[in-house]
């Protein structure tokens, strides 16, 4: 009876959080961000700040150690009416990332796991997410649709970050919230064809085509681009949205264990690039995950119909490696009543 009781009174509360706007899991607000604050040390600074806010007065700083790049893992406090009633909702999360100006870093990237007692225990996402290597803000697509969640009493539940670079680098978090499928555009489904996508006819060492209603690029490894994907309205898509939304599976994973993706939009305007690096593989690992592309600052169309309006991928791996990419969408801006 006290599970029954407690499962409904988790149901009510999820279904609040429904009803209620913003969606906000952490908005990095009190002293101790959630727990997270507790993780410094060794040359780690792990602090509220009032740089980076997108959301309420503070965010959560990362500073890495001044001399040195490296990987640490940041544990949130273990509430789990904080935090369970929102991943019942959705296990795909946002959240804003921001570089301070005169700060860069050669890549940068975390990774996550939830955590509770046994018998559910330690469970770490596949993969990393990419981080801004430089200046400016940008937001972050965190899937966690792989892991599972735990029963709903269990006694603490937490989210952890794993952070990681190459160098000394300082990050700024605000605004972790839920993913909201309603802000989807569909833009390439690959039903029955790439949408135009090809690498330059001079480069022998990628190829695209038509896999069973996705799109697959086979690469020899190294960089290469992928140009022209377009469907109609896709102009007016972007220039609503600020991130590019795909599925990516990794079908053979590269021999050095990494992959990487950026993307531009070409158009009359310009050619528009994004600075922002998704990463897509690691290790020997295949499986599933949709990512983000923030497109911020990109030059766009000037207007809705121009004559053309192409999206371009890059790819980058060590070594060779074989992706399919599905369901393209941009996320759109927030409008009123969002």
């Amino acid at each position: 009876m006290k599970r029954t009781l407690f499962a409904l009174g988790i149901l009510v509360g999820a279904l609040t959080i429904a009803t209620a706007p913003a969606q906000i899991v952490y908005s990095f607000e009190p002293e101790d961000l959630h727990g997270f604050a507790g993780s410094g040390g060794d040359g780690w600074q792990v602090l509220r700040a009032t740089t980076g806010v997108t959301h309420g007065e503070y965010s959560m700083g990362v500073l890495w150690p001044t001399d040195s790049g490296g990987f640490r893992w940041l544990f949130g406090n273990g509430a789990r009416d904080e935090l369970l009633p929102y991943l019942q909702l959705s296990k795909r999360l946002l959240m804003d990332a921001t570089v301070p100006t005169g700060v860069s870093v050669p890549w940068s990237n975390m990774t996550f796991s939830l955590n509770g007692p046994s018998p559910y225990g330690w469970n770490q996402l596949t993969g990393s997410i990419g981080l801004p290597r430089v200046a400016g803000t940008r937001t972050i697509l965190i899937d966690l649709e792989s892991l599972p969640l735990p029963d709903p009493d269990i006694e603490w539940f937490q989210i952890n970050f794993g952070m990681n670079a190459g160098a000394s680098h300082q990050l700024y978090f605000d605004n972790l919230r839920l993913y909201r499928t309603a802000c989807e555009m569909t833009a390439m489904t690959f039903d029955s064809d790439v949408h135009g996508f090809a690498p330059d006819p001079n480069n022998l060492s990628v190829t695209v085509s038509w896999n069973n209603g996705k799109m697959r690029i086979a690469s020899t490894g190294g960089f290469h681009w992928i140009f022209g994907g377009s469907v109609p309205g896709l102009a007016a898509m972007v220039r609503r949205g600020d991130m590019v939304v795909m599925d990516v599976t990794i079908v053979s994973p590269p021999p050095a264990g990494w992959g990487n993706l950026i993307m531009s939009i070409n158009s009359p305007a310009g050619w528009g690039q994004s600075d922002y690096t998704a990463e897509i593989a690691q290790g020997t690992n295949t499986f599933t995950r949709t990512i983000a592309l923030d497109y911020r600052g990109v030059t766009l169309p000037d207007n809705d119909n121009p004559a053309y309006c192409l999206l371009n991928l890059g790819i980058n791996s060590g070594g060779p490696m074989t992706i399919d990419i599905d369901n393209i969408r941009i996320y759109r801006l927030p409008v009123e009543g969002d």
